[in-house]
């Protein structure tokens, strides 16, 4: 079964979106903030992270940077999907590694969960 890696801090948004990939097959696996995402994705290998960029503890990009430069998660498929949507930070997202950026208030949870679909099938 594919596992996803959930961080994100809204407890809300969290389990929409758990919810709905659960629904979809998908295993799911949650973080809230950036230390315990960075704990749980070396710990159960996600084959794809959704992280939020704005998460207590460590930021999102900080997490991301991590990620890349650690053998056990640097190959993973990463999703950025957050409220920032300027131009720096989207640029930022992509330049740290990040497989997709996406803006929380331009996508709905049947995009997200097609985008998932894309990535994990390239």
């Amino acid at each position: 079964m594919t596992k996803l890696l959930l961080v994100e801090d809204d407890m809300a948004l969290r389990d929409i979106y758990s919810t709905r990939f659960m629904a979809e097959g998908y295993e799911v696996v949650t973080a809230s903030d950036g230390e315990q995402a960075l704990t749980v994705a070396v710990k159960e290998k996600p084959d794809l992270i959704i992280m939020d960029i704005m998460i207590p503890k460590i930021s999102g990009f900080d997490v991301l940077d991590i990620l890349r430069k650690t053998p056990e998660t640097k190959d993973c498929k990463i999703i950025i999907m957050t409220a920032l949507s300027q131009p720096t930070d989207i640029e930022k997202g992509k330049q740290l590694g990040a497989d997709e950026y996406l803006v929380k208030s331009q996508v709905t949870l049947t995009d997200v969960v097609d985008k998932v679909k894309e990535i994990l099938a390239r």
